[in-house]
């Protein structure tokens, strides 16, 4: 039986953990058979890095925790007390 090549798509999907359990396996079993293969992936993953790293993170936008469940808790007393 031959094995199917692997293919860019599969290799930039392995990289982004967009593949299913089965093909990620299926990628492990490649990888370890293939230094060629290991070496393009990689180059890969040190490309996405390297992109992430590229662009500033956008700052983190929360909602102050006492105003979430105050309006929570404001909503179940009237719900409760019959005042809507």
């Amino acid at each position: 039986m031959s094995k199917q090549p692997v293919s860019e798509e599969m290799l930039d999907a392995f990289v982004d953990r967009q593949l299913s359990s089965e093909d990620r396996l299926r990628m492990l079993r490649e990888l370890a058979d293939d230094r060629s293969l290991g070496r393009a992936l990689c180059d890969r993953q040190h490309l996405k890095a390297l992109v992430g790293l590229a662009y500033p993170q956008p700052a983190r936008v929360s909602n102050p925790p006492s105003l979430c469940g105050l309006r929570a808790l404001r909503w179940w007393w009237r719900l409760r007390s019959g005042r809507t």
